[in-house]
């Protein structure tokens, strides 16, 4: 198999979209289960939803290619 080089520095596109959508989802669980299911709306629950979300999502995201040398 070929190594693959980044086209850049910057992070791929699922790396990117996982990262923000993570605490988005976390955020977004804790406020809004807060009053709508308080006993899901602790810290452990919040940050579940929002790893699951991310990666989730990270997963539907198309990715650049890379260049094989």
């Amino acid at each position: 198999m070929k190594l693959a080089t980044q086209l850049s520095a910057l992070p791929t596109n699922k790396l990117l979209t996982g990262s923000a959508i993570g605490p988005i989802a976390t955020a977004a669980w804790a406020e809004v289960m807060a009053t709508a299911a308080p006993a899901l709306a602790g810290p452990g629950m919040s940050g579940l939803i929002g790893f699951i979300a991310a990666i989730v999502v990270g997963y539907f995201v198309p990715d650049r290619l890379n260049e094989e040398r």
